[in-house]
């Protein structure tokens, strides 16, 4: 074969690799309410496999390894939800009961603005605020009412409540296998690499790992940290719903910058329509202003350490991007694939430019 022929039979290659690859990205976004299980499982894999390790050099079993973390693993979360769950759905129906007074309240307080801006008088800003937030208070228990219905009423909607419940089944069960060959896998894996690019390949997809690990694993620890540690500050201020809030506060977090951009704004809100008054606001600014920049300095560092990982505006931007074409999956898969992409950067950097 001449030169001519390898180099046309190389670029046919090319093109099939890159069909294959257009084709993949078209099955995931149109299967991904079934790629679901499979990616948390893949994630919860990918989390727990250096415990399964760590207990491995302490001469247990893989298989006995991974059925006893996912045996704590499923106590530690039914003991949670025993736990949390009970307050959770108080606050929820508490919140029901009360969103027509925090309409009320809001109302007001719109209408005083209005008027004292001078954008309408006072019984049309009183008409328009009442036209357009009188629905709002109907919205959690017309939700419930409307979903529930669905759910009870409906072949399609009974179909669907059984799919996902058996699609939550499911993730043990992958997660499970997925662990037992998770570095069999790895060693197949390299077989398929040419042996002149494996180090290369190893010293990229460990640079991959590094990143990932940074955000996922650090960023997870630093988030139940946080939701810990907001549901503590606001339960001592006060703060309505303070569980809630301080678990999606904490949980915010994992993702750069969300506690300040909606969970103070949210969590300030609630809570100045709650008592109507400065001390409780401040107060739940407080517990933001402690416990965030004390994170920043001490847990931070601890987590993640000085790894290198994704700049912020990478990830909120992939997270919408990814959930915008996928859905709940697709925010699942974002950062992965913004850390898979800038691995692919730093290659064409390091190979094509730099030199």
């Amino acid at each position: 074969m001449n030169d001519h022929e390898s180099q046309h039979l190389l670029t046919w290659k090319r093109i099939w690799l890159i069909l294959i690859l257009i084709a993949v990205i078209w099955v995931m976004i149109s299967a991904r309410a079934a790629l679901f299980p499979i990616v948390v499982s893949f994630i919860l894999a990918y989390l727990l496999n250096p415990m399964v390790q760590s207990l491995e050099r302490r001469k247990i079993p893989r298989t006995a390894a991974i059925l006893l973390l996912l045996l704590v693993l499923g106590v530690t979360l039914l003991l949670l939800w025993v736990g949390i769950a009970p307050v959770v759905k108080e606050q929820f129906v508490t919140f029901s009961k009360r969103l027509p007074g925090y309409v009320k309240v809001l109302e007001g307080w719109l209408e005083t603005v209005l008027i004292r801006l001078q954008v309408a008088q006072p019984d049309e800003a009183r008409k328009f605020l009442s036209e357009n937030l009188s629905a709002l208070g109907q919205l959690p228990l017309e939700a419930l009412r409307t979903g529930g219905s669905f759910l009870l009423k409906t072949t399609k909607g009974i179909f669907s409540l059984i799919i996902g419940l058996a699609f939550l089944a499911l993730i043990p069960i992958l997660t499970f296998y997925i662990l037992r060959d998770f570095d069999r896998v790895g060693k197949a894996f390299y077989k398929y690499i040419p042996s002149n690019y494996r180090t290369e390949v190893r010293f990229r997809l460990g640079r991959l790992d590094e990143m990932i690990g940074s955000f996922i694993r650090g960023q997870l620890i630093v988030g139940i940290s946080l939701s810990i540690l907001y549901t503590l500050g606001l339960f001592l201020v006060g703060a309505p719903f303070w569980l809630i809030l301080g678990i999606l506060t904490g949980m915010s977090s994992i993702f750069p910058y969300v506690e300040w951009i909606v969970g103070l704004p949210v969590t300030i809100a609630f809570t100045a329509i709650q008592y109507q008054d400065w001390t409780h606001p401040l107060a739940v600014l407080a517990v933001f202003g402690v416990i965030s920049p004390a994170a920043g300095m001490f847990l931070v560092p601890r987590v993640i350490g000085g790894r290198v990982g994704l700049h912020p505006v990478v990830v909120i931007s992939s997270i919408l991007i990814g959930g915008d074409l996928m859905g709940f999956v697709g925010i699942l898969l974002a950062v992965p694939l913004a850390a898979a992409l800038k691995v692919g950067i730093e290659v064409v950097y390091d190979q094509y430019i730099k030199q």
